[in-house]
């Protein structure tokens, strides 16, 4: 596990809630809290799709950011941020099948209990903690290591800038 805080919060928040780079995550949660608090539970509601929609979803257990980021923009638009936001994000599984292979790590899919993000933004600071879950027993922190240097690597490519906590 890693604690990354970003310097630029107006950078990082329109890439996280405007933009799509954040879109190919998954979402467990959201506490966000403007006029009033909201929680938010990312188990997808299977009733509200039509089966055409729900087989075309990436991961029928979680909702996808980039499904719930219009909705969220919109409880957030203006000129000041949240008082306090939470969003827990989960790598989808076709992604954690990819960053295996690239990895070379010696894990199925389905040790994999999860490889999550954790954006966190109080007193006027945005932060990211890392985390990793695995449902086999392994002592070694390697999956933890690679986790740490993909997010970064992702966090690189989009061109946000983070700085080690």
């Amino acid at each position: 596990m890693i604690a990354l805080s970003f310097p630029d919060i107006r950078l990082t928040t329109a890439k996280l809630f405007v933009q799509d780079d954040f879109d190919s995550f998954l979402v467990s949660e959201i506490s966000l809290t403007t006029l009033c608090t909201f929680q938010i539970d990312g188990r997808i509601a299977a009733d509200y799709f039509n089966s055409d929609e729900f087989a075309a979803l990436p991961d029928q257990d979680l909702v996808s950011w980039k499904l719930l980021r219009p909705f969220l923009y919109q409880l957030i638009r203006g000129n000041r941020l949240p008082g306090q936001f939470r969003i827990v994000f989960r790598l989808a599984g076709y992604n954690v099948e990819k960053f295996l292979k690239q990895t070379g790590l010696p894990y199925s899919p389905a040790d994999i209990g999860g490889l999550f993000m954790n954006l966190r933004y109080a007193d006027k600071r945005l932060s990211c903690y890392t985390g990793t879950s695995l449902n086999v027993f392994d002592l070694s922190k390697n999956l933890d290591r690679e986790w740490d240097r993909m997010v970064q690597s992702f966090l690189h490519q989009r061109q946000i800038p983070f700085e080690m906590e």
